[in-house]
């Protein structure tokens, strides 16, 4: 095992930037709690509490409903029942679903009973079949037939898909049951779930904070009780983003095993890509039976089936990657990476280590480079529906005078445009050598748990005053690393906290099994609501 400093050579800094650095940290530390104390100010009294849940079905895993299905303890109707009722009571404060298939759901959960109560589905059906009769959610920004598919742009508005995505159609031959899409970011791109056509979505836990992006519906859908199975997707962290912030569990998969087709206007042909789909649940357990439905033929590759024996997992973790452009660390989540390695201290073989890496700081300028590498994507005509191109300037003036079909994020997007574009030679040499140490130091049985964000969920539209807070998640894009976000309790202020767990490619089941054992000793989701 190589040493940490054979990863990192340690530059030594001259007392001068030292201390500049030190001013500058603290002053931005100040800064973040006056724009909270600002925010807090104008948005505290508008908070709306999200409903108690009496009906003990939305409790359970996804999982434990199909097993209950298959056993003839539960009929599919009352479980999407159940989520349809729920779906009733909390979507009207947090604005998660923004188009619905009740009745369709209804009623092929019906004939799912049906087929089980007269024999024609089998018990040997659910091989093939494991989540017959569950309910499933995805983004609006994916195919799913005959509902909204605008992605939040305002010419796409009223605009149906007119075939499932691939992997919307594999989680509906895996025999579940789609209730409807929800509410994105436009055109995906930000950390906050906003859009021209469908507003903004709220946070279960705190209905004044954001709930992420561009999964953001999904999160905080999932959270308040929503829906059982939760599919996402992730080009910079647009899984883990809203799994943090909403306190559940979020797994960007190793790259390339899932197809892209039916995602934005992607055709599934466009090559080596960032973007990735996996899934968002609120038990552990989820994930791995979510993740082999969605990798197919592919499920083997991922070890999903293999057991894990933590105790001889090697643990490795960042406590502060150094990116200038973040804000400071809170104390409630530098502690939550402190207790999962306290834990593991305690139980591993090999203690943790603690690891640098000099090219994490480089996460977004690395991030924005390759970002403009993905074949078939176009953000200046994607934006107009391509129908034509945006222009910048132009629409950037429009914006903050009489108005425009965009979003201000929308605008920061093009902002972003304009600026400087790292250059070529040093982005894949940063990306390479980057990977290369990691690849080094996690080997086949080694994770890195690493920060989820300086701090918990913050106000709606907030994000636009520190709008490079979501680099530590598009590091992994870069990099097509799996990893999962592991919800690890709440802050004082009841907001979710949590880490990333990270393996090297093709070992997502570390990484599971590592969420699985923050989990049990750490309680994993909790309900932002009472429960009977």
């Amino acid at each position: 095992m190589s040493d940490s400093r054979e990863v990192q050579p340690k530059r030594p800094a001259s007392p001068f930037k030292t201390v500049l650095l030190k001013l500058f940290l603290c002053v931005r530390f100040y800064l973040d709690l006056l724009i909270d104390y600002i925010f807090g100010y104008f948005n505290d009294s508008k908070r709306i509490y999200i409903k108690k849940c009496t009906d003990p079905i939305i409790m359970q895993s996804a999982t434990s409903l199909a097993k209950k299905i298959r056993n003839r303890e539960l009929k599919s109707e009352e479980v999407v029942q159940a989520y349809v009722n729920r779906i009733k009571e909390v979507n009207p404060i947090i604005n998660a679903l923004v188009d619905s298939r009740y009745e369709a759901a209804l009623e092929e959960a019906r004939q799912i009973d049906k087929d089980i109560q007269d024999g024609t589905i089998k018990d040997t059906d659910f091989q093939d079949r494991p989540f017959l009769g569950v309910p499933f959610t995805t983004k609006e920004s994916t195919a799913v037939e005959g509902l909204s598919f605008t992605f939040g742009i305002i010419k796409r508005k009223g605009k149906k898909a007119p075939y499932d995505a691939d992997y919307v159609a594999l989680i509906k031959r895996a025999g579940a049951i789609c209730l409807g899409v929800t509410n994105v970011p436009q055109l995906n791109l930000w950390q906050e779930t906003h859009n021209p056509i469908y507003g903004i979505t709220n946070n279960p836990y705190n209905t004044t904070r954001n709930v992420g992006g561009s999964s953001g519906g999904e999160a905080s859908l999932l959270a308040a009780g929503g829906t059982s199975i939760s599919l996402g997707t992730d080009i910079g962290g647009s899984i883990r983003i809203p799994a943090f912030m909403c306190g559940v569990f979020g797994h960007k998969p190793t790259s390339h095993l899932i197809s892209t087709k039916g995602i934005t206007f992607r055709k599934g042909d466009e090559g080596e890509t960032m973007v990735n789909t996996g899934p968002l649940t609120r038990k552990a357990e989820d994930l791995t039976a979510v993740l082999k439905i969605l990798v197919s033929d592919s499920g083997d590759r991922l070890k999903l089936d293999e057991p894990v024996h933590i105790p001889n997992v090697r643990i490795s973790y960042v406590s502060n990657p150094k990116d200038p452009t973040v804000s400071p660390f809170r104390d409630d989540t530098k502690n939550c990476l402190l207790r999962a390695v306290n834990h593991f201290e305690e139980i591993c073989n090999t203690p943790p280590e603690a690891v640098e890496f000099e090219g994490t700081k480089f996460a977004g300028k690395l991030w924005k480079y390759w970002m403009s590498q993905e074949s078939g994507v176009d953000f200046m005509k994607d934006i107009t529906d391509r129908t034509g191109e945006a222009r910048p300037v132009i629409d950037t003036i429009k914006h903050f005078t009489v108005g425009s079909d965009y979003t201000t994020s929308t605008i920061f997007n093009f902002i972003n445009k304009l600026l400087p574009m790292p250059k070529k030679e040093w982005a894949e040499s940063e990306t390479e050598k980057l990977k290369k140490q990691l690849l080094e130091k996690l080997g086949d049985n080694g994770v890195l748990l690493y920060p989820s964000a300086p701090f918990p969920a913050s106000y709606h539209h907030a994000s636009y005053l520190r709008p490079w807070n979501f680099h530590f998640f598009v590091i992994w894009n870069v990099l097509k690393f799996p990893v999962t976000q592991v919800p690890m309790g709440l802050s004082k202020d009841g907001l979710p906290v949590g880490i990333q767990v990270v393996a090297a490619p093709y070992q997502d089941h570390l990484c599971i099994a590592v969420a699985k054992e923050l989990e049990k000793a750490f309680g994993g989701y909790v309900p932002p609501f009472e429960t009977s």
